[in-house]
């Protein structure tokens, strides 16, 4: 009996161990025991398919643990910076043969850096000082202060690390190499961003330099705009930054620059004396809900500023003039401005299929989702798609009464992406979302709901697992 239990217990501790080392391994790429029949016909091994499972179980092990350890050993020699640095600033190792994602981005920062030689003496500096190396994500931006090292004002061996935190590491070795004076933590985004510009600004305050006087600012900044650019909060970009300074010096609040984060406004300053109207508008009418500001936004600048496109007979169209060219804010009511951009929602559903455009799919990966069982009759189907033509963008404009069809050339361009979020239950399929993503930033910018409602707690999280899933960048304001 103790003999029969002695194997029983053998059996269950080789069943444990084995299933912990795929869990373990499985982010290597390892096989599983379901692969464990294409593997053996791979390398002509057909014995093994006739193999018992408690076999296949033991050879598995074997083979997992023998292939991660060759991995795991390959791994750790990468990682040790202080020996393979100065390999990859010579060029002896090339990024293709490194497996730590560490120094595979640093081999590849290496190949476009205009300051190689600062570089590495500040890798490696790092390296002894510092936990930054510990992520890829401080790379970039360690790099683009080694570009900026004839504006060092102090040595970096006279740098000290006070904070565990790395976000505070960088923020301070930042200010240690650039700044004499303070420079709000929302600027540390510069260095991320590649945005030489953006750059600049930063060493220019913290020269003690007041920001309206820094090179190619956009914008004409007031004494009071600047000191409340300097206020922005620490998730802010630069260009969120300039608006919030514009909103707060004129008499706005956090509720109305937030508002304004992911509309036009934040991504181009051009006719700024119009627009500073319109932001004039939104502060002399508080009680307008700020979710109607994106929507407002969208049809002034349609109106005022974009092209139309007119077809004169059949297949043929020409391109005039906006619709209203000359229009101004001036004794405009919140009211009947609501009005306008709710029949121009009803206008772009009812636009001619004349005008379709069609676009291919961005890298971004659908979302799905089942919620619920059959047993318990509640099954629900969430998914989130892309929208990849005019026409569908019209009909979510027309479902959800908003003003996504707007967006069709951006999207023809690649410089925006629309997703629809659905679900399907018992009540059949309908949509609930339109979420736009920037491609190139990998960022979701913008989620809104029927008539430019925002979110629910629930649709927030399943948005969050989407971005998990496609590892995307959900904005701090959404």
């Amino acid at each position: 009996m103790a003999q029969k239990r002695k194997k029983s217990q053998k059996k269950m501790r080789i069943e444990e161990c084995s299933l912990k080392m795929q869990e373990h391994f499985q982010h290597l790429g390892i096989p599983s025991v379901e692969a464990y029949k294409e593997w053996c016909r791979a390398h002509n091994f057909s014995q093994g398919l006739d193999k018992s499972p408690r076999q296949r179980q033991d050879e598995l092990y074997v083979m997992t643990r023998t292939q991660a350890t060759k991995m795991m050993a390959k791994k750790k020699k990468d990682s040790n910076l202080r020996d393979i640095l100065p390999k990859i600033y010579n060029q002896e190792l090339r990024s293709e043969k490194l497996q730590n994602s560490v120094t595979r981005t640093i081999s590849e920062t290496f190949e476009s850096s205009i300051a190689p030689k600062v570089l590495l003496k500040l890798l490696l500096y790092l390296e002894d000082n510092s936990d930054l190396l510990k992520e890829t994500s401080y790379v970039q931006g360690i790099a683009a202060l080694a570009n900026h090292h004839e504006s060092w004002i102090r040595s970096i061996e006279t740098w000290k690390v006070k904070k565990h935190n790395r976000d505070r590491q960088f923020s301070e070795l930042a200010r240690h190499l650039l700044a004499a004076y303070e420079v709000p933590l929302f600027m540390d985004s510069v260095w991320f961003n590649g945005n030489v510009t953006h750059q600049n600004w930063f060493k220019h305050i913290g020269t003690g330099r007041n920001i309206r006087t820094a090179l190619d600012i956009p914008i004409p900044l007031t004494k009071k705009m600047a000191h409340h650019f300097l206020t922005t909060p620490r998730h802010y970009t630069i260009e969120e930054a300039l608006r919030w300074g514009q909103v707060h010096a004129l008499g706005g609040d956090k509720y109305l620059a937030d508002a304004l984060r992911g509309t036009r406004l934040t991504e181009t300053f051009s006719n700024d004396d119009f627009w500073i109207n319109v932001i004039r508008f939104f502060i002399a009418n508080p009680m307008l809900d700020v979710s109607h500001v994106n929507p407002i936004i969208d049809y002034i600048r349609h109106q005022k500023y974009e092209n139309r496109r007119v077809f004169i007979e059949r297949g043929v169209a020409r391109e005039i003039g906006p619709a209203q060219p000359n229009f101004s804010m001036r004794g405009r009511m919140p009211e009947t401005l609501l009005r306008q951009v709710e029949e121009w929602h009803g206008e772009l559903g009812r636009e001619s299929k004349d005008r379709e455009l069609e676009w291919h799919g961005s890298e971004i990966g659908e979302f799905h989702l089942l919620e619920g069982s059959e047993e318990a009759r509640n099954m629900k189907f969430w998914s989130i798609r892309e929208l990849l033509s005019s026409d569908e963008l019209i009909d979510e404009s027309r479902i959800l009464r908003h003003c996504v069809s707007t967006y069709a050339r951006s999207c023809h361009t690649g410089r925006s992406s629309i997703w629809s979020m659905e679900i399907e239950d018992e009540n059949g399929r309908r949509k609930i979302l339109t979420i736009e993503v920037a491609p190139r930033e990998k960022a979701i910018r913008q989620v809104r709901g029927r008539r430019n409602r925002l979110p629910t707690p629930k649709e927030k999280d399943l948005l969050g697992k989407w971005a998990e899933q496609e590892d995307l960048q959900l904005a701090g304001y959404i």
